[in-house]
């Protein structure tokens, strides 16, 4: 366990050193349709057991939500969840207790995507938007402390399992001088919108989210929360006798505004658009590749054909699952593309080109 935890901190600080030197983005989210369970052996009706206890948590990551589970298609479909595998592996780990046999199980993302197309349920593209935590907590005996990523804090452990399991970007700060002296305990406590927005920059984080646990003296979890999404700050307090039900409970709160923001229906019923998109700054084949991978790699992006060279600039024809809105929400997340202008196509009121550069 304590190896385990000193690699899963290690992620985290590797993360937020990453981001101190970028501007605000998404992070990438890998394995959304992978999911490592233990097992009792090989056999057939625990491998069918796990096949099922995997496709749910596997469709939980990637719609960012668990209503998709009620659905009657997916209900079906964790009944026959060998349907939807790929790939399986077996591999055993040492723990303190005897060692455990786990499976690693693939599924099919084409099949997966089809399934929660069917159950009505909504996507959430692999680049996520982060969620930067300031979380203040005062013990029974009335001491505060303002966590960081190498704090020894049961509440650690809960983020790090949540962040795994609804493959949600948590960021814890680093805790250092310079966040001591921009973000005093006593200050972050009161939930100071101004202060923990300042505060919050050096990390580029796409929302915030901080909040105040008082573990009361009969053992109950009391707290505010306020999360800061583009220019907006929702406040709401919590009340729990469980420390893993209050930690979940915030996060899902959170989670599903961001899901709401950027999922992608990809029904039939979807909202479709279309829009040219101008970029400049290509100064090779190589940036010419990368940007058309960069830009098919969006869940909300249907096709996206070349349709003009002028130079060192492209222009594309994209073609969308989602408005234009939407598209624009997931370019600001990344670092490789800035805006220069938007306008209308002459003749072509109602379908926006894009003007952006590239800066990779």
């Amino acid at each position: 366990m304590k190896n385990l935890m000193t690699k899963a901190l290690a992620s985290l600080l590797l993360s937020l050193m990453t981001l101190l030197a970028m501007p605000s983005q998404a992070l990438v989210i890998s394995g959304l349709y992978d999911h490592e369970i233990p097992v009792q052996g090989q056999g057939e009706a625990e491998r069918l057991r796990a096949y099922s206890e995997a496709l749910s948590a596997v469709i939980v990551k990637v719609t960012g939500s668990q209503l998709a589970l009620q659905s009657a298609a997916v209900i079906r479909a964790t009944r026959d969840a060998q349907s939807y595998v790929r790939e399986v592996s077996y591999r055993t780990v040492s723990t303190p207790t005897p060692s455990s046999n786990l499976i690693s199980i693939r599924f099919d993302p084409q099949l997966i995507d089809q399934l929660i197309a069917a159950a009505g349920a909504t996507v959430w593209d692999k680049n996520r938007p982060s969620i930067l935590l300031w979380l203040s907590v005062q013990g029974q005996d009335g001491r505060r402390e303002l966590l960081g990523a190498d704090s020894e804090h049961p509440i650690i452990d809960l983020l790090q399992e949540y962040s795994r399991e609804r493959g949600v970007p948590i960021l814890i700060p680093l805790m250092d001088f310079e966040d001591r002296r921009n973000l005093p305990v006593d200050v972050a406590w009161t939930l100071d919108e101004q202060a923990i927005r300042n505060a919050s920059q050096r990390y580029g984080a796409d929302s915030v989210l901080s909040g105040r646990v008082l573990n009361s003296p009969t053992g109950d979890f009391v707290g505010l929360w306020q999360f800061l999404f583009r220019d907006n700050a929702e406040v709401f307090d919590s009340f729990e006798q469980d420390l893993t039900r209050y930690t979940f409970s915030a996060l899902d709160r959170v989670s599903r505004i961001l899901v709401g923001h950027f999922a992608i229906d990809r029904s039939a019923q979807a909202q479709r658009s279309s829009l040219k998109m101008r970029i400049d700054a290509i100064a090779s084949a190589k940036d010419h590749v990368a940007l058309l991978e960069y830009i098919r790699d969006f869940a909300v992006v249907e096709n996206a054909d070349v349709s003009m060279l002028d130079g060192g600039s492209v222009e594309l024809d994209i073609n969308l699952l989602g408005s234009v809105y939407l598209f624009t929400e997931f370019l600001s997340l990344g670092r490789d593309l800035r805006v220069v202008d938007d306008a209308l196509v002459p003749g072509e009121a109602t379908r926006p080109i894009l003007h952006y550069r590239w800066v990779r």
